[in-house]
């Protein structure tokens, strides 16, 4: 099954030089200045070619415009999650191992500084340009839920996993890692976790989502206990 989570996709439209592979990444950290600070319905080609350098031209052979630039940024996030992850890759190993690993990369990129601001963002623009948040989802947090769907299924297929509904497990889990922390960084609440904290929330995701709350089969709890009877 091929998911919108390829390697294919996230790789589609690879710079063919050096030269044009460093235009590129400038273009795209200077987008990045550009729209955190203006945000995206103000941010202008100008401001990008301003701060970043290059021209005109060689934007629009790259990314086609504002929108393309916005597009790459959000993919090249979702790379950098996944790298050269495939769930074809990956079926062979133990759920346990493939979700630490995924959960880490997850949590240290949705939680840095420059994706916590991207995201911020969207949010600020959904309401006046709803296709802005059409795109992040579809290239960001969608990719996301496509890749550990794909990894799922895979594994029940296997024999290794019982989830009644692959795609609502992909959520589950990846709320399980970010839904309260990505909210308290999101709203300054607090500051991002290091990587110890990091490691420790995807080790207790892991656990959770693989073993669940239910007790196993054993001994009875002690209140479920029967007293015996007092001698008379």
């Amino acid at each position: 099954m091929k998911t919108e989570a390829s390697n294919a996709d996230f790789a589609a439209s690879a710079p063919p030089s050096k030269r044009l592979a460093a235009r590129r990444a400038a273009f795209l950290s200077a987008a990045r200045e550009v729209f955190q600070q203006k945000g995206y319905a103000e941010a202008t080609l100008d401001d990008v070619i301003a701060r970043s350098g290059g021209s005109r031209q060689t934007l629009y052979a790259l990314f086609g415009g504002k929108q393309g630039l916005f597009e790459a940024l959000v993919t090249e996030t979702c790379w950098s999650i996944f790298g050269k992850l495939t769930p074809e890759r990956l079926a062979s190993q133990s759920p346990d191992l493939v979700l630490t690993e995924v959960g880490v990369r997850y949590l240290e990129i949705v939680l840095s500084p420059q994706v916590l601001s991207l995201t911020r963002l969207v949010v600020a623009e959904a309401s006046r340009i709803p296709e802005i948040a059409e795109t992040y989802w579809r290239l960001g947090p969608g990719r996301s839920r496509a890749f550990l769907t794909e990894f799922f299924e895979r594994q029940i297929a296997r024999g290794l996993l019982e989830i009644a509904d692959s795609r609502k497990g992909a959520d589950h889990f990846l709320e399980m890692l970010s839904g309260t922390i990505r909210f308290q960084c999101l709203t300054g609440v607090r500051q991002p976790p290091d990587g110890a904290e990091i490691r420790e929330i995807v080790a207790c995701a892991v656990a959770q989502f693989l073993r669940g709350c239910v007790k196993s089969q054993g001994a009875a709890p002690a209140s479920d206990k029967m007293e015996p009877p007092a001698s008379a």
